[in-house]
């Protein structure tokens, strides 16, 4: 596998960062005790209790110019939290900059329609200017259609991050404008193809594809370049149920202790936790809220202390190529 540039074992891939993780559990990542409420925390302006040391958010919109830069640059360095900050081709130039300017803070990624018949040439533009990776977003086909594999194939040759929106998607109450569009389109085991298909590149399926998510589930268990971020009206929705602890039975395979040897599991892969990873999918001021319901969520499913810091950053760091201490790639 080549991971920007640099080529390692899968085997290693996969584990590479564990020490790290462990180290950074031993260190004090998550403090213990209950987190108090998103409101609470949101209301005091101050950081949550269980704020982990590092933190990557994978999933998060440019909504702005210059101003929106400072304050994502003054809000996550309080947090030592990179964002992987999604912007369109209009404003390549803006997230770039940012880029060069708070390389501590800022990993770019492009967004580009797969029915664009320029995709390509975009992947490689935002390639050329230091962007980790890509999202998509509203096929006109279904997310495994081999129409799209050229893009795909780009991005893995590119040794860029696949971000895919799985599951709902928002619309607006009064936008009467007809749309060529579905969540059909988007189920999330439509990435199970495109991970055997790329089995160099990785792959990260937004809202855990919500509402199928044990659809999602399975198809982690079995591919070990795949991730999933739980954004979105999610840990609001299991809140209000009182059902944050729902992740667990999704994730159902976590309590094997000797899961190379379990025939039902795939030998090598990540633990179903580090299928994982943080992200806002919000503005900047709902960092702080988002970070909350993190945190409920690990506590309510009793996830491993090893595997925490792996969720909040240390995932995200092993596959973009970024060290956690220096924030620089690999």
């Amino acid at each position: 596998m080549n991971i920007k540039g640099k080529n390692i074992d899968r085997r290693d891939f996969l584990r590479y960062g564990s020490q790290a993780a462990l180290a950074a559990t031993a260190g004090g990542a998550l403090a213990g005790g209950r987190s108090r409420s998103s409101k609470e925390s949101e209301s005091a302006g101050v950081l949550p209790q269980n704020a982990p040391d590092f933190i990557i958010d994978s999933h998060i919109h440019v909504r702005g110019g210059r101003e929106w830069v400072e304050e994502i640059v003054e809000l996550y360095r309080s947090y030592n939290a990179m964002a992987c900050a999604i912007v369109r081709p209009d404003d390549m130039d803006l997230i770039a900059d940012a880029m060069d300017e708070f390389p501590d803070v800022f990993i770019g990624y492009g967004q580009v329609s797969v029915d664009d018949p320029e995709a390509v040439r975009q992947v490689d533009a935002f390639y050329n200017s230091g962007f980790f990776g890509m999202k998509f977003h509203s096929p006109r086909k279904n997310w495994d259609d081999p129409s799209y594999y050229q893009v795909y194939r780009r991005c893995e040759e590119n040794g860029m991050h696949m971000l895919f929106h799985t599951g709902i998607t928002s619309r607006r109450d009064i936008d009467s404008t007809p749309r060529y569009g579905s969540m059909g389109r988007m189920r999330p085991v439509y990435l199970d193809a495109l991970c055997r298909q790329f089995p160099d590149a990785t792959i990260q399926g937004a809202h855990f594809g919500n509402p199928w998510y044990a659809e999602a589930a399975e198809c982690a268990r079995w591919n070990p370049n795949l991730f999933f971020d739980i954004t979105g009206s999610n840990l609001y929705k299991f809140i209000e149920l009182d059902k944050m602890g729902i992740v667990s039975e999704y994730l159902w395979w976590a309590g094997w202790d000797d899961q190379d040897d379990n025939p039902h599991t795939l030998t090598g892969g990540p633990s179903a936790w580090e299928h994982m990873v943080f992200g806002t999918d919000e503005g900047p001021s709902g960092l702080t809220g988002n970070i909350d319901r993190f945190q409920q969520l690990i506590e309510a499913n009793n996830v491993p202390e090893v595997d925490q810091p792996k969720m909040w950053g240390l995932t995200m760091a092993r596959i973009l190529g970024i060290d956690p201490e220096t924030k620089r790639r690999i």
